[in-house]
């Protein structure tokens, strides 16, 4: 059986050659815009890469700035906490300092009180010593004298020796020994030093008399007296060693006084401002 062959005429399909044509250019547009999203993808991406690497370096430059200003912080808090470190050991540092002056002030106050007394006290020793020192009345009194100038700082004073109830001036300094009158145990303002008791009478009133008066007996026997009626130009008044060394005079110069005019009378020696020569 023989087989039909196509007629050969007009086809539908179009020529193989076009079609390859047709092949040929969609896939070089289809690769053109392939490459060229490629290329706008790439570029992109580059813009991206770069705009990354700066924030990348901005940033590492903000990390480098916050840890610079992260030290300066801490160095700067480290400082502050040291500061007030040394500031709390300054002052712990002067209080003990302000302490230990204190305590050096009151030593050296405390010794200088300490050899203030030693200093009297050698002062009264040396006193009595020389009021004792002597059984001659006239030495006795001259030594009252130097007692109340050197120890005492009078200017002006008289020394009183007891002729019965009657204080007969025998030694002055600063005023002539005429000028001065006899006193009455008892009465005005020198004899009158005898009532009460106390070892030295201070003027309170009276600027025209004597400014102290220290009455010298021994028990109940009136021995003599002694009054001041100034100090040294240079002293302005009497201090507590001042009335420690009147106590003295009150004491000890009555009984050297009386002592040396027993020895004078047991001897046949009459001081001469005995009444027995006037």
């Amino acid at each position: 059986m023989d087989r039909k062959r196509p007629a050969r005429g007009t086809s539908n399909r179009p020529p193989r050659n076009t079609t390859k044509a047709d092949l040929v250019e969609k896939r070089r547009e289809l690769l053109e815009t392939y490459f060229e999203n490629g290329r706008q993808i790439a570029s992109e991406l580059v813009a991206e890469l770069d705009a990354a690497r700066k924030r990348i370096a901005e940033v590492e430059d903000e990390n480098t700035r916050l840890r610079m200003q992260l030290k300066s912080d801490t160095a700067i808090r480290d400082l502050l906490t040291k500061i007030e470190a040394l500031e709390s050991e300054r002052r712990e540092l002067l209080s003990r300092t302000s302490e230990v002056e204190q305590r050096a002030r009151s030593e050296i106050e405390r010794a200088m009180a300490v050899e203030s007394e030693l200093s009297n006290l050698a002062s009264l020793y040396v006193a009595t010593s020389q009021l004792h020192a002597s059984l001659d009345p006239r030495d006795v009194v001259a030594t009252l004298g130097q007692l109340l100038l050197q120890f005492v700082g009078a200017g002006a004073y008289v020394v009183y020796s007891a002729e019965g109830d009657r204080l007969v001036p025998v030694a002055t300094e600063g005023m002539p020994l005429e000028s001065v009158t006899e006193a009455i145990v008892g009465q005005g303002i020198v004899g009158g030093a005898f009532i009460g008791g106390a070892p030295f009478v201070v003027r309170t009133e009276d600027r025209d008399g004597p400014m102290v008066v220290v009455p010298l007996r021994v028990g109940e026997q009136v021995v003599g007296a002694v009054a001041v009626f100034a100090l040294l130009e240079q002293k302005t008044e009497l201090d507590p060693f001042d009335h420690e060394l009147l106590r003295m005079v009150s004491a000890q110069g009555a009984t050297a006084l009386a002592a040396a005019r027993l020895s004078a009378a047991a001897s046949g020696s009459i001081p001469p401002w005995s009444s027995a020569e006037r």
